[in-house]
């Protein structure tokens, strides 16, 4: 498959050709229809965000599920669906157990310590994939998976895999006009007030 490589620190990006990812336990493989791109990618490529080289980045992953592993359950082939930074975490740790899995020691983030979306194909761990309605297209939906990122971080309890609301009792939105849309966006199903904070 063709993907978007950073070889090495603060090097071009390649288009190359590489193996094709199979699922392993526990995942299913997406067909990407969309990746979003922001500034992270560009920390990620300076190395300014800790991780191993070659990278195929891209934390913004959206697309449709072309196989699924013998073990999954919870999807299924042909579901649209996107993930965020997080891939997997030990779910044992003092981090993991306080429902701050992003600071787990053994985190596993998109696009860096597992594959991203800038590639025609992902793997994507099935517990931490979210199903996309058929009204929201791809190209809305990728920028989302990361602007929802900070906004569950910044969560004040253990998040559900998969909720309708956010379990705190409101949720600030910080930063970029842009990245704030999105999280308020986000957090509208919850029943939560979400306050915008202006910081400039």
């Amino acid at each position: 498959m063709k993907a978007a490589v950073v070889p090495a620190m603060s090097s071009s990006w390649q288009i190359k050709d590489v193996p094709q990812p199979q699922p392993g336990p526990g995942q299913v493989l997406v067909k990407m229809r969309a990746s979003g791109i922001c500034y992270t990618d560009v920390h990620e490529t300076l190395g300014h965000i800790p991780g191993p080289f070659p990278r195929i980045l891209g934390h913004e992953p959206v697309g449709e599920i072309v196989a699924v592993a013998p073990d999954v359950t919870t999807r299924k082939v042909g579901d649209r669906v996107g993930t965020a930074w997080i891939q997997s975490t030990c779910g044992r740790c003092e981090w993991c157990q306080r429902g701050r899995r992003m600071f787990c020691p053994y985190l596993k983030s998109t696009g860096l310590e597992a594959q991203g979306g800038h590639a025609e194909y992902m793997p994507m761990n099935a517990d931490a994939t979210y199903l996309i309605p058929d009204k929201v297209s791809y190209e809305q939906a990728a920028p989302i998976f990361c602007a929802v990122t900070p906004s569950i971080a910044g969560s004040a309890g253990p998040i559900p895999s998969r909720t309708s609301a956010w379990p705190c009792s409101a949720s600030a939105a910080l930063g970029t006009w842009q990245c704030n849309t999105r999280k308020l966006q986000a957090s509208r199903p919850s029943p939560f007030r979400t306050p915008p904070i202006k910081t400039r």
